[in-house]
């Protein structure tokens, strides 16, 4: 089996639904031998159980308690993977410590499988299970479907990221900057200075500084350059 690097189907992934991503990557782990899929999404590195984006078509059983962190506490595939990237098949030996979760894990009919985690250098972590109910996973196995594993963990973080990103653009567009604010920052992105935007405008080198510092704070930027950048990229500017 050779292991998939298009372009068009990296976008194809970005641009669908939730609903058809979870459908698509189903399909995707279906013709690799597997049941079920659980994949998620760390916008940053640290914390768990916020601010993260999962799809799956595990059992509803085992989603319930893994979401209430019966199963997500001290999960050793959860730690493998925010530390390393390399992949790790699952084994008792792996929940060595975590028998109970081992068991609750094959009495929900994920008994085999392997987990896939993608660093990005922004700190964002994405984890990718792939389970089956039967039919242990052989060495040779892993050999001929690892890079395909990988390509589909990178196709869903790049789709994840992308919807992360585009939440964060509707909350931009929400967020009202004064025409003032707009006219003053579209200014700054000529490369205009505070004394130059006065003179244009007619106003004062400090309200022009006033604008900036209330825009900045609305669009939850450090400096104006972030600013302008983060309203140029929600459509603002």
């Amino acid at each position: 089996m050779t292991a998939h690097h298009s372009i068009s189907k990296n976008h194809y992934l970005s641009c669908i639904s939730e609903a058809e991503l979870c459908s698509n990557t189903l399909k995707r782990i279906e013709e690799y031998g597997f049941d079920y899929f659980f994949f998620r999404m760390i916008p940053r590195l640290g914390n768990t159980t916020t601010n993260s984006k999962v799809i799956t078509n595990y059992p509803n059983d085992y989603v319930d308690r893994y979401e209430k962190g019966h199963l997500s506490q001290k999960n050793p595939l959860l730690t493998h993977c925010q530390l390393s990237i390399l992949p790790i098949i699952w084994s008792s030996d792996v929940f060595r410590e975590t028998p109970d979760q081992w068991r609750a894990t094959q009495n929900c009919g994920l008994t085999y499988g392997w987990s896939q985690s993608v660093h990005d250098p922004n700190g964002a972590v994405s984890m990718l299970s792939l389970a089956r109910k039967s039919t242990p996973v052989t060495e040779d196995e892993f050999s001929d479907k690892a890079a395909n594993v990988l390509w589909l963990c990178n196709q869903l973080h790049s789709a994840m990221l992308e919807r992360c990103h585009l939440h964060h653009r509707l909350e931009i567009h929400i967020i009202r900057l004064s025409c003032r604010e707009l006219e003053i920052l579209k200014w700054t992105a000529e490369g205009k200075i505070a004394s130059d935007i006065g003179m244009i405008l007619g106003l004062s080198t400090r309200t022009v500084n006033f604008h900036i510092s209330s825009a900045m704070k609305k669009l939850g930027a450090n400096n104006k350059t972030s600013a302008v950048v983060m309203a140029a990229k929600s459509g603002l500017l």
